[in-house]
Formats: structure tokens, sequence, C-alpha cells
């Protein structure tokens, strides 16, 4: 089993390998703020880990973003990340989208599209992007999350191959509990 990951994090890594303490958020879902390998752009970190197969998914919750109704700083920061993802895994597909209809269409509207879930900004690096994944990585995924009219955060979730498998096994023991 490989040790090396993001942040530290390795695929069917169990909860007693976590040196950090871990705060149960939802079943099977544990929130740390010091991964062995923080980066300075994230605050938390939540990972999903199952009894057996172990940790299948990461998501790193970036720190608030003061920005404008534009969204110039929240999209800037976004942009950083995105080139820093790109020379780790290569290529990625980037989606930047406002739903037909919207009506929040004006460059002032941007963060008012994201918060109402009308406009969406993220990218995804997988097999089909031509993504280069290591470490039992299936896909990466950053996406920009308004939190308000003025202000949001980038996070990026990190999917390992075995996450079909933990989500079985997770949705077993839920369901073996009714």
């Amino acid at each position: 089993m490989t040790q090396a990951g993001p942040f530290g994090l390795w695929m069917g890594m169990k909860l007693e390998d976590l040196a950090a303490q871990a705060d149960e958020i939802a079943p099977f879902k544990y929130r740390i703020s010091t991964p062995p390998k923080p980066h300075s752009a994230f605050e938390a970190y939540v990972l999903q880990i199952a009894p057996v197969s172990g940790l299948s998914w990461i998501k790193a919750i970036g720190k608030t973003i003061t920005t404008s109704s534009f969204g110039t700083d929240l999209e800037g920061k976004f942009e950083e990340m995105e080139r820093k993802l790109c020379k780790s895994y290569g290529p990625c597909k980037r989606t930047d989208i406002l739903m037909p209809g919207s009506i929040w269409d004006e460059p002032r509207d941007w963060m008012t599209g994201l918060l109402k879930k009308e406009r969406y900004l993220f990218c995804t690096w997988d097999q089909n992007s031509g993504a280069l994944l290591q470490n039992d990585l299936k896909d990466v995924f950053l996406g920009a999350t308004a939190l308000d009219d003025e202000s949001g955060y980038v996070s990026v979730e990190y999917s390992f191959v075995n996450d079909s498998e933990s989500d079985s096994e997770i949705s077993f023991l839920e369901d073996d509990a009714l």
C-alpha cells in the first residue's frame, strides 16, 4: 500500500492511521483540520473512511475569499488552483456555464448566479480529460462555491479507485440499521 497521495493521505488508510483529531460529521465522513501534508489554501478536510475499504474520498475546503458581486477574487483563486492542479495532473475539462434562462446573466450577477446554483465553475481531471493520475486516484474535482453575494471558496475533491467499493460498504452498513 502506497502512502503517497494528496495531503499525505492514501487510498485505504484507516481511521487509526490518522495522526490528526477526526470528528465524525456524517456516517463514515470525518473532518480534520491538519492532514500529514497540509496546504495553506485550505482550512479543513473531509475524509470518507469505510471500516474495511478505508479512505476513498477527500474534500479539501478552501478558506473564505471576500470578493465583489463580479466574483473576480474568487475566480482568480479558482484559476490559480486550476494551474497548480494542472501541473500535478495534466489536462482537465473545465466547465464555466450559466444555465439557460437564468436572470443572473450580467457580469455583476456572477456571484448571485453561483449562489443560486444557476452558474457553475468547476474542473475535472479523469481518464476522459487525459489526466495523469497516480497514487490510486480515480479523479480530481475543483469547484467554486458562493457563500453569499460577496464571498465564497474553492474546494478540491479527490476520489480513489476504491470509491465504488467504499460507497457500497457504507450503504450496506447504513441499510443494516433498518
